[in-house]
């Protein structure tokens, strides 16, 4: 018996024939069996067989009488081959002279079924050579082994009791087949470093990697075959989705090549990849769930969404969420919150050193592939992927930033462009209300409209009315709110120096309400960050007349989440003329609070509000002058209005949102919808 059968089957190589034989011919290990099959050449290539043929008794010379294709060919080898081992080698490629040798006293020393040589040494026809690396994620994990099947030896009864064989017919991904199949059913591959396999590429034009209509359809059934096999193996959770994260990359990375051939290969590539991704969907659903807005330390509205959507995700129990970031962080706030606590979290980037000197290392151990979906709440720079897979799913939140530029800092609008320069077709988007979609697909025109759905936010924190005298009492005290200035009152919740927001406007109005109507009981409170910046505009703009004025503008500072409830719910009513809102958290949060609600009419906010608030012209004093009015002197309006309020609210909640969110996830990611 041989000690190893070459099987190499040949098809018009007349210019590279010879010196494939003669590196097999002159191997050291010459106990070998050489099986050359010629699949009907017509150029020389047969002559130089026989000729091989007849000096060296070793090579069995079969000559076939109508062309069949390269598997067919192999697997005529394979069937006719009697050593203990078999090898391949396509006729225009070759190998160093111990190439056998050494992998046979490899095969011999471990009984592996499968033992590989060298990565792979790619010679282009121009002189180039490349190294295609691949033994280092085949020792990591045997199923990595795809591709560079010649460069192994298979034991031929492992071959044999498997049926494993060359699928025929295929124009693309016989050789895959071949080496999947024995990467899961064999006992192990062993890989040694010593032995060369020299795969000439004859040229590296565009035109030798055109794909036609028929490559595509080839391509779509091999994926298929292996699909299937693996599928049947009922394989470990890990290696499933080791494995299935490569090929649903590999038909992206198909996808994106081939789709300069036609554009039509695009669409055909882009529903074959979500047919296999449902096909070999695992739960639960693995969700990598981008935690960049924990690190920030205000707690604003997109916070507030994505701390909230958090939440409701983790009581479902078809998903398992890990936490990313961009590099190692370290907040003592998160180890003790009810959501962040118990979650586990993955990096990019290693950070070595202290805050200011500190330098990052790539963490080799993050695999985005693992994973099946990747969410991002916010607008931060998101993670980028060069394959399909997590499927990205993106919060859009507002294009304030293109509508107006001036409203933002620097390093908001950088990171806005950095999220919004990753968006394409590929992506599914959530989108907080029907305003801030259209605003999406006005400037985005690579965005499909036909993959982004409405979501609508709720509320930061669940808001009921508690009319508590007491309770607003102990409050008002808390934030230093003089003896003097308690009585009625409006307030406002939010960043007071945000120009977006518009409340020097809105103040102005009020303080002009006031003093037309010779109003000394009515106060306008103003929780959250830069009031008293506010008041010193203020100053700026009304002069001597602010200066009695003043006492009737109380800024409350940072309001803690306890107390938001209590203010909101015993003021007289609430207002919010924001000039532009992606969603509008604040009226929703009012009228949940029992509230009467004066609201801007513009962008999102009638979704919001609907017909349960005043609505007013964000820059028109006289409307919302008329508003206060309404409000201030009709006990019986505001009561209708609470009323209205309280059902609106009921409209909107997380959990709603977050159904949406999981069944479009699930319905994208799976077959189960």
């Amino acid at each position: 018996m041989p000690k190893v059968s070459v099987i190499i089957p040949v098809y018009n190589t007349e210019k590279f024939l010879r010196k494939c034989l003669d590196s097999v011919c002159n191997q050291t290990l010459q106990d070998i069996e050489i099986i050359c099959i010629n699949d009907c050449s017509t150029d020389g290539s047969l002559e130089i067989l026989r000729e091989y043929a007849r000096k060296d008794n070793r090579i069995k010379l079969i000559e076939l009488l109508e062309n069949c294709g390269a598997a067919k060919a192999r697997n005529i080898g394979i069937d006719i081959a009697e050593g203990e081992y078999l090898g391949f080698i396509d006729s225009d490629d070759y190998i160093d002279l111990d190439f056998y040798e050494n992998l046979y006293a490899k095969a011999i020393e471990t009984s592996a079924d499968v033992v590989k040589g060298s990565d792979m040494l790619i010679i282009w026809q121009n002189g180039r050579k490349e190294i295609d690396k691949q033994n280092e994620k085949i020792k990591k994990n045997k199923i990595n082994f795809w591709s560079q099947y010649t460069t192994a030896i298979y034991k031929r009864v492992f071959i044999l009791e498997n049926n494993i064989e060359f699928p025929a017919g295929l124009l693309v991904g016989e050789d895959p087949v071949f080496a999947i199949k024995c990467a899961f059913l064999s006992n192990k591959i062993d890989i040694i470093n010593n032995a060369q396999y020299y795969y000439m590429r004859r040229d590296e034009s565009l035109n030798s990697e055109y794909w036609s209509l028929k490559k595509v359809k080839s391509y779509i059934k091999y994926i298929e075959i292996v699909t299937d096999f693996v599928l049947k193996l009922n394989i470990d959770e890990k290696s499933h989705r080791t494995f299935f994260g490569w090929l649903l990359n590999d038909i992206y990375c198909t996808r994106e090549t081939k789709k300069a051939f036609d554009k039509s290969y695009e669409k055909i590539l882009t529903e074959f990849y979500k047919r296999i991704q449902k096909k070999v969907v695992k739960y639960p659903l693995k969700l990598l769930f981008d935690a960049t807005i924990f690190v920030t330390p205000e707690k604003r509205g997109i916070y507030w969404v994505s701390y909230n959507i958090l939440k409701e995700l983790k009581k479902d129990n078809r998903f398992e969420i890990t936490l990313w970031l961009e590099r190692n962080w370290i907040n003592k706030d998160s180890n003790n919150d009810e959501v962040l606590k118990d979650l586990k979290c993955v990096y990019s980037n290693i950070r070595l050193g202290k805050a200011g000197d500190f330098r990052l290392l790539k963490n080799n151990n993050f695999t985005p592939e693992d994973y099946d979906a990747y969410l991002n709440t916010s607008h931060n720079a998101q993670l980028k992927f060069n394959s399909l897979r997590p499927m990205i799913f993106n919060v859009l939140h507002d294009v304030i930033p293109m509508l107006k530029d001036n409203w933002f800092p620097v390093k908001h609008k950088i990171d806005f462009w950095k999220f919004h320069n990753n968006l394409s077709s590929d992506i599914n988007c959530f989108c907080v209300s029907q305003n801030c979609k259209d605003g999406f697909i006005r400037f985005f025109d690579k965005l499909n409209p036909d993959k982004m759905i409405v979501t609508y936010n709720s509320t930061a924190q669940k808001f009921y009315p508690i009319k508590n005298e007491e309770k607003l009492k102990y409050v008002l005290n808390k934030y230093n709110v003089p003896q003097k200035c308690r009585d009625k009152y409006i307030f406002y919740f939010g960043a007071a120096d945000d120009p977006r927001k518009n409340l020097m406007f809105c103040v102005g109005c009020f303080l002009k309400f006031i003093k037309k109507y010779n109003i000394n009981n009515l106060y306008f409170y103003i929780g959250g960050s830069g009031g008293d910046t506010l008041k010193k505009k203020l100053k700026i703009r009304y002069g001597n007349e602010f200066k009695n004025m003043n006492k009737y503008i109380i800024t409350l500072g940072f309001i803690d989440d306890e107390d938001v409830n209590i203010l909101y719910s015993n003021s007289l009513f609430f207002t919010f003329i924001s000039l532009y809102e992606g969603f509008g958290m604040p009226p929703l949060e009012a009228m949940q609070a029992g509230v009467p609600v004066i609201c801007a009419n513009n962008s999102s906010l009638p979704e919001v509000v609907g017909d349960a608030a005043i609505m007013v012209n964000a820059e028109n004093e006289k409307e919302i002058i008329e508003a206060f009015s309404k409000f201030y002197f009709n006990e019986e309006l505001r009561n209708e209005y609470v009323e209205k309020g309280l059902a609106r609210a009921k409209l909107f909640s997380w959990d709603k949102t977050v159904k949406i969110m999981t069944d479009k996830m699930i319905g994208v990611l799976s077959e189960e919808h």
